[in-house]
């Protein structure tokens, strides 16, 4: 089964049909200005402040993810949406293992599928 495409705007008509899974669609931007303020939360300041994020992958992980793969505006968007329901979230979603610690797994891919259309 593909994805219904047109072009990097899936608003865009007519459709197209790929191959490829929704998963496996990334957006390649040149310049990000907000992803790279993020890279630096996570890869700076974050260490010091030390592990607050109960969710996986952390919120900076999940907002560069989803700058990768929705760009600039979609990707702040959802970054927002998941730091304003952070808390609601911990209440839905399941708990796994990871490096000794337990986490609320919510991940890009649960949160976009309304973005890709299955045929």
């Amino acid at each position: 089964m593909g994805v219904a495409i047109s072009d990097d705007d899936p608003f865009k008509c007519p459709w197209k049909k790929s191959t490829k899974s929704a998963s496996s669609q990334i957006r390649k931007t040149t310049i990000n200005p907000l992803k790279y303020l993020v890279m630096f939360y996570k890869d700076y300041i974050s260490p010091i402040d030390g592990k607050q994020c109960p969710m996986y992958p952390s919120c900076s992980r999940y907002s560069i993810e989803c700058f990768e793969k929705h760009g600039l505006i979609m990707g702040w968007l959802m970054t927002c949406d998941r730091l304003f329901h952070e808390a609601d979230e911990m209440k839905q979603t399941p708990m796994i293992l990871i490096n000794n610690r337990f986490s609320f797994y919510d991940p890009v891919k649960n949160n976009d599928f309304w973005w890709y259309e299955e045929k």
